[in-house]
């Protein structure tokens, strides 16, 4: 029988980065938000957000920990018959190979995936193992499958994506300089619009059988920009 382990430094290294995204864009928000304020009310403003930053930090923090804890003790062991995951709890949940239809490989948010479907049509998905090239050459010769390689990535993290948010880039300095005179609605309205515009051309997972995360996030979106169209050209 076969261990492989999660690549915790990987996972670690990539959770950081999104937290501290998470935290630049409410700094930034806050920065934005406290010019806009009136002189004197700056310190109540202030007062106001040092409380919201102190339990946005908790909640990260803890976010951050039991995401880690995920990964203690959780393992993939392979055998001649069977694939086991093993989770930090101890528990495991089996898949035999003579259930198994294909096996595809891609990557995912950074990540090299192995996905094994079933006959049923079930993802199963293995990601961020410590030898992914070991465990698909033993997947593949105790499964008696060859894997179908795909190159495209669906990371969010990237140089495109930078480029997909110049326009918020672009009016939120322009707006932070005084140069575009509009009322704070309008520069929520363009960030919104761009978010939403980024998940509608995002590539979207292959593995996306049904509701997602990508839908409620772009439904919300959606009722997030008519609130704002809305108080923004005084309609309620």
């Amino acid at each position: 029988m076969s261990v492989f382990k999660y690549d915790s430094p990987v996972f670690k290294k990539k959770l950081l980065i999104r937290t501290g995204l998470v935290l630049s864009v409410f700094v930034i928000f806050i920065g934005v938000s406290f010019i806009q304020v009136e002189l004197d009310k700056r310190s109540a403003f202030l007062s106001m957000y040092l409380l919201l930053s102190g339990v946005l930090i908790l909640l990260l923090l803890k976010n951050y920990r039991r995401q880690l804890k995920v990964l203690e003790g959780a393992k993939v062991e392979l055998d001649s018959s069977a694939l086991k995951q093993w989770n930090a709890k101890g528990q495991c949940m089996e898949f035999e190979f003579r259930d198994l239809e294909s096996i595809e490989k891609d990557r995912f948010r950074g990540y090299e995936r192995i996905l094994l479907i079933s006959k049923q049509g079930t993802y199963i998905p293995i990601l961020n193992l410590e030898n992914m090239d070991q465990f698909l050459a033993e997947l593949e010769k105790k499964s008696g499958k060859k894997a179908k390689i795909f190159e495209e990535d669906t990371k969010v993290l990237s140089w495109k994506t930078l480029i997909a948010f110049l326009p918020s880039i672009g009016a939120a300095i322009a707006f932070g300089s005084g140069f575009w005179k509009e009322k704070q609605d309008a520069l929520f309205i363009v960030f919104v619009a761009n978010a939403l515009l980024f998940l509608l051309y995002f590539p979207k997972d292959r593995m996306d059988t049904g509701y997602s995360a990508r839908r409620r996030y772009i439904f919300i979106l959606v009722v997030l920009l008519i609130v704002l169209v809305a108080r923004y050209f005084e309609w309620v």
